[in-house]
C-alpha cells in the first residue's frame, strides 16, 4: 500500500533533479514482506549517483547497505532483488543487527535523467489528480526468457483498461490484478503460471492523499491545517470571513474558499471518501455545515465542541425535519478528536488529525502494546 503523500513527493522531487541534471539514481521499492518489518510494501528510497537520497526503507538500519548495493545496479544497469532475513542470529552476521523479526524483498532499479520512471511519474499523477491507483511489479520470473522485475502495469481510478490480450498474457494478468486492487482498495502478492514459466508479482494499491475540508478560519484552524500538510493531505479551508481567510495565516493550505455555510453546498463538492472538521465558533453556522456533511460522501465529520452542543444540534435538526440515518450518524465524530488529554491548539489539532488517520484507515485508535497480531495489516 502507498499513500501518495509528503513522503513521495521529497521522492519525486529528488527525481526531478535527476531529470534535469541528466544525472542517475537508483530507485529501491520493498516488494513483499512477512513477519515483522519496519515498513511495508510499497516503501520506496531513491539514491543518486552523488550520495543524495529520499524517502526511507526502514529506520535507518538498511539504507547504508542498500547505497552500497546501489553500486551494483549503478554498474551493471540491471534491476536487482534484495532479500533482508531477519528472522534467525544469523542477521549478526550481516553486520545489521535489525531487531526485526522478518523478511523484506526489496527491488533495486536504475533511474536514468535521460528516462523515465513509470512508478513514481504514476504516482505523482495519482497525487496531482487525487485518484487512486494500482501499480503490479513483477520481481521473480522462472522460465520467461527476456523478462526483466520492474513495474509492467499500471491503471488509475476512472481509466479505461488497456484490454491486453492473448498476445501478451502477462500483461492482461496484470492488468486484470490491478483492477481487483483498485476495487478492493488493498495491495496483494500475484502469481502467474504460464506454459513456458512463473511471474510473481507486487500489485500495489496507491491511495490518493487525504483531502480534508476545515469549516472555521479561527486561529485554532492554524495548526490543524499546518499538521495535516505536513502529512501531506490536501487541504481546503472554508469561512465566510475574508479578514480569517488569509493567505499569511493558511500560506499551505491547497484551497481556500470564500463562503457562507448556507452557500457552501452550491459552492463546492465534498469528495468521497474526504474528512471534514466543523470549527467555526458559531451554533447556527455549525449545524448549517453539519447538516450538508452528514448528506454528503465524506467519510469522516467532526465536529468541534462538547457532546452537549452536538447533542443540542442535532435535537434542532430534527425539529427542522432532518434526521440523519444511522450510516450517516457512524461518520460523524463528537466530541472531535481522540482523548489524549489535549488543552492548546496545537494539541487539539494532533489529537484531530490522529482521529482522521485511525478512522479511514479503520484502526481504534488504542496503544499499539495492546494490540493483538502484527503491527501492519
Amino acid at each position: 500500500m502507498t499513500t501518495a503523500s509528503k513522503e513521495h513527493a521529497g521522492i519525486y522531487s529528488l527525481y526531478e533533479s535527476l531529470r534535469s541534471t541528466g544525472a542517475s539514481g537508483v530507485l529501491a521499492t520493498i516488494v513483499r514482506t512477512s513477519g515483522s518489518t519496519y515498513r511495508r510494501a510499497g516503501a520506496r528510497m531513491l539514491v543518486t549517483d552523488d550520495g543524495r537520497s529520499a524517502g526511507l526503507i526502514s529506520g535507518g538500519c538498511l539504507e547504508n547497505d542498500l547505497r552500497e548495493r546501489s553500486a551494483q545496479v549503478f554498474s551493471a544497469g540491471k534491476p536487482l532483488l534484495v532479500t533482508y532475513d531477519s528472522t534467525s542470529p544469523g542477521d549478526i552476521l550481516w553486520g545489521l543487527g535489525l531487531g526485526c523479526t522478518g523478511i523484506a524483498h526489496i527491488l533495486l532499479e536504475r533511474v536514468s535523467g535521460e528516462g523515465e520512471c513509470r512508478a513514481l511519474e504514476f504516482i505523482e499523477e495519482c497525487r496531482r489528480t487525487r485518484s487512486a491507483g494500482a501499480i503490479a511489479i513483477p520481481y521473480v520470473f522462472e522460465g520467461l526468457a527476456g523478462e526483466s522485475p520492474g513495474p509492467r502495469a499500471f491503471l488509475r481510478e476512472g481509466t479505461p483498461r488497456r484490454g491486453t490480450g492473448a498476445d501478451d498474457p502477462l500483461a492482461a494478468e496484470l492488468e486484470r490484478a490491478c483492477a481487483e486492487a483498485l476495487g478492493a482498495q488493498k495491495s496483494s502478492q500475484l502469481t502467474v503460471t504460464l506454459p513456458e514459466g512463473k511471474a510473481e508479482a507486487f500489485v500495489e494499491y496507491v491511495y490518493p492523499p487525504v483531502s480534508l475540508f476545515v469549516f472555521g478560519a479561527g486561529p485554532d484552524a492554524v495548526p490543524l491545517v499546518r499538521l495535516a500538510k505536513e502529512l501531506g493531505w490536501h487541504v481546503t479551508i472554508v469561512d465566510w470571513r475574508a479578514a480569517y481567510l488569509t493567505a499569511e495565516a493558511f500560506p499551505s493550505a491547497d484551497n481556500r474558499i470564500l463562503a457562507h455555510p448556507g452557500e457552501a453546498e452550491t459552492t463546492f463538492t465534498v469528495p468521497r471518501g474526504a474528512a471534514a472538521v466543523v470549527m467555526s465558533h458559531n451554533f447556527n453556522n455549525d449545524a448549517a455545515i453539519v447538516r450538508a456533511l452528514l448528506a454528503s460522501a465524506a467519510s469522516y465529520i467532526g465536529l468541534l465542541g462538547p457532546r452537549a452542543k452536538s447533542d443540542l444540534m442535532m435535537n434542532r435538526l430534527a425539529e427542522e425535519g432532518f434526521v440523519p440515518s444511522e450510516e450517516e450518524m457512524a461518520h460523524f465524530h463528537s466530541p472531535v478528536g481522540l482523548d489524549i488529554g489535549a488543552e492548546t491548539p496545537e494539541e487539539i489539532a494532533l489529537a484531530i488529525v490522529a482521529e482522521i488517520q485511525a478512522t479511514l484507515h479503520e484502526r481504534p485508535g488504542t496503544p499499539l502494546r495492546r494490540r493483538e497480531g502484527p503491527i501492519h495489516r
